[in-house]
């Protein structure tokens, strides 16, 4: 579906763009056809059009199938994103400004990290839970890291979700654990395109404790509430019954550190 919604303007750029004469002048009509194109006319990096010596018109069918061939072969190259847990985001919340390191234990597992991760993240909080880090001045709201998966999900449990009830299943759930609106509404814009495009999945949840044995992070200062999830995505291609998850509620209270990521099985 995506490569036809991409060449749907393809064609049209081929039909305008790519050989058809221009309107001869006084004529209140546009004629747009590949018959009467100028076959030495052709655009960047497509598929050149038959020469007059081999036919005096365009077969339109055929030209447009030898597109779609080449781009189907070049597109078939397209590296997939690496296996990992993606876009874990941690947010601070603390009651006052502090200087805070957060080490993550296993180092080797780290992919991208953004501030860069330099034996730790070296940071100063604001109360709002903005901070700088070293001497920039440049503020952040959130860690961002990818990380090499260490987590086995068997989804002996979880939620059977659809594309169709998707959106309100995530806001249930990460509202029952905890998250702000804010940290709920990334989460959603991150993770559902792939809901969507499953449209049928199983999910598990891996919350806090579990977070904690698999992925542990250390903190100069300690969090008194302390939120971490990690959604576990599986297509399936029928309806699929799972035993439902029980999760777990955490209230809000002192200086709180929340995260959310995820990963596809």
């Amino acid at each position: 579906m995506k490569k036809q919604t991409l060449l749907f303007p393809l064609f049209a750029l081929l039909l305008a763009g790519c050989g058809a004469p221009p309107p001869s002048q006084g004529s209140n009509e546009t004629s747009i056809g590949l018959s009467s194109a100028d076959p030495s006319v052709t655009c960047s990096g497509m598929t050149t059009a038959p020469s007059e010596e081999s036919s005096s018109s365009i077969n339109l069918e055929e030209y447009i199938s030898s597109v779609i061939a080449e781009f189907e072969s070049s597109s078939r190259h397209t590296p997939d994103f690496p296996p990992g847990v993606r876009k874990p985001v941690v947010y601070f919340y603390p009651e006052e400004e502090m200087d805070l390191t957060v080490t993550f234990y296993d180092e080797d597992r780290l992919m991208t990290t953004y501030p860069k991760y330099e034996g730790g993240w070296n940071i100063h909080l604001k109360e709002d839970g903005t901070f700088t880090t070293g001497d920039s001045d440049r503020e952040y709201y959130a860690i961002f890291f990818d990380e090499v998966p260490n987590y086995t999900c068997n989804f002996t449990e979880g939620f059977y979700v659809t594309k169709d009830n998707a959106i309100s299943f995530l806001e249930e759930k990460m509202d029952f654990m905890g998250f702000t609106n804010r940290e709920t509404d990334e989460f959603i814009m991150y993770w559902l395109p792939i809901l969507e495009s499953n449209e049928k999945s199983l999910v598990y949840f891996e919350q806090t404790e579990e977070r904690n044995e698999e992925c542990p992070l250390g903190f100069s200062v300690e969090p008194d509430t302390l939120i971490r999830t990690i959604i576990h995505i599986k297509k399936v291609n029928e309806p699929t019954y799972i035993q439902e998850q029980t999760l777990t509620h955490y209230e809000r209270s002192g200086f709180t550190v929340t995260e959310w990521g995820g990963t596809e099985h």
